[in-house]
């Protein structure tokens, strides 16, 4: 089985999913009539929350195509398709549009009128015109890419021309630039500006850091219950891919927490009013419980587990490893984003788990859908077939893991 249209468990996953998603969002709409601020507040976080997983996809898959790293080729498959999401997510962002009266003070003329740093920054930046006007290049930029990506790929699969691994080299060198600078200005367009007073050039490296987070957990989750399923992928699916995931995972949950203590230690040094209120509101009042939570189990416990070799070889501790690390972007960006709103103390807003599960039922279907058809490996690319034909035997996989056990 080479095709993932003969797979009828994703069929089922598929139709479990758009199930999920319209359901969560007709629920989350009918919120709408309760209060329409929190329904759209909800709505930007779930938003943001598969925003990650679509990003994160995207800048793997740019790091893969530049490195060649045989890690990347089993799961290239998926990265590519959960980037060829991105110019759908656009259409989801038209409620957010619709919504910035609720979720953007800066949108409000008499607020900027009272506040000297608003009007400036109202006159330059923050305006709906230009605020709409960056929000389409950003998704131009990312549609485009992954167009390419996608397309030379698969042409790659029917014309077995050597020549197009060079073209998707050459598109990541300029590729990951302009994602970097995309995916950073959306974080501070989208997320930060709901608090205009406040500013931090950390903010947008914090998140596409947890984007690659969420897209490596979800390609271990995505790649174990595939490699059940196809032969193929089964033997390209080692212990020694599941290896390098869990050092990419390890990395990037690292890079995560030093960035965003960085940002903490550097602000909370400054002791300016206009930059410590972001972490004051979040370290009372019940907030700081969610950043205990993320200190906890959203670095130190997944960073000690990663540490074994033997506990990144142990393919069912990594996929529970994961699923937890998946709710810990919920929490991450729920404890980034909703003190923000609800600054006199900690409040869950019911709506943001039914956004998430909407958003998150359709873009899971839109996944299946764009997958089948494909292959679930690359076909015919020369960096796959060298690093295919230097795999070892099971038999000298099970011996060099005892080796290095």
């Amino acid at each position: 089985m080479n095709h993932t249209e003969l797979h009828p468990q994703l069929k089922r996953l598929q139709r479990n999913s758009i199930l999920v998603g319209v359901v969560g969002i007709i629920v989350a709409a009918g919120g709408a009539a309760l209060s329409t601020e929190q329904f759209f507040q909800a709505y930007l976080l779930g938003y943001a929350y598969w925003m990650q997983l679509a990003l994160g996809c995207m800048g793997v898959l740019l790091i893969h195509q530049l490195t060649g790293g045989q890690w990347g080729f089993t799961i290239r498959r998926l990265l590519e398709t959960g980037a060829m999401t991105l110019p759908v997510m656009a259409l989801f962002f038209i409620p957010i549009l619709v919504g910035m009266p609720w979720l953007y003070p800066w949108t409000n003329p008499e607020l900027v009128a009272e506040s000297h740093v608003l009007s400036y920054k109202a006159g330059w930046w923050l305006n709906v015109p230009f605020f709409v006007g960056r929000t389409v290049l950003y998704f131009v930029i990312w549609s485009v890419l992954a167009y390419l990506l996608n397309k030379w790929s698969l042409q790659q699969d029917k014309t077995a021309e050597p020549r197009l691994s060079i073209r998707l080299k050459n598109l990541s060198a300029l590729g990951i630039i302009l994602f970097v600078l995309a995916t950073t200005f959306a974080a501070f367009d989208w997320l930060m500006s709901t608090d205009p007073m406040w500013y931090s050039s950390m903010y947008g490296v914090i998140y596409f850091s947890g984007a690659a987070i969420f897209a490596i957990a979800a390609s271990i989750l995505f790649t174990r219950y595939m490699s059940q399923r196809d032969e193929a992928l089964g033997q390209q699916a080692t212990i020694f891919m599941f290896n390098d995931l869990g050092n990419f995972l390890l990395a990037f949950v690292s890079f995560w927490a030093y960035v965003s203590f960085s940002q903490y230690l550097i602000l909370w040094s400054s002791n300016l009013p206009e930059t410590i209120t972001f972490y004051f509101i979040r370290s009372q009042n019940g907030w700081q419980f969610p950043a205990i939570v993320l200190m906890a189990f959203g670095f130190f416990v997944p960073f000690l587990i990663l540490l074994s070799r033997r506990n990144k070889r142990n393919v069912n501790l990594l996929i529970g490893l994961s699923l937890f690390l998946l709710l810990m972007r919920f929490v991450d960006l729920y404890w980034i984003l909703m003190p923000t709103f609800y600054p006199q103390g900690f409040y869950f807003n019911w709506m943001s788990i039914f956004t998430v599960a909407g958003i998150g039922g359709i873009w899971v279907w839109l996944f299946i859908r764009y997958l089948a058809g494909k292959s679930l490996l690359p076909l015919h690319d020369p960096r796959f077939e060298t690093a295919h034909n230097d795999t070892h035997t099971p038999a000298k996989q099970l011996k060099e893991a005892a080796a290095h056990d």
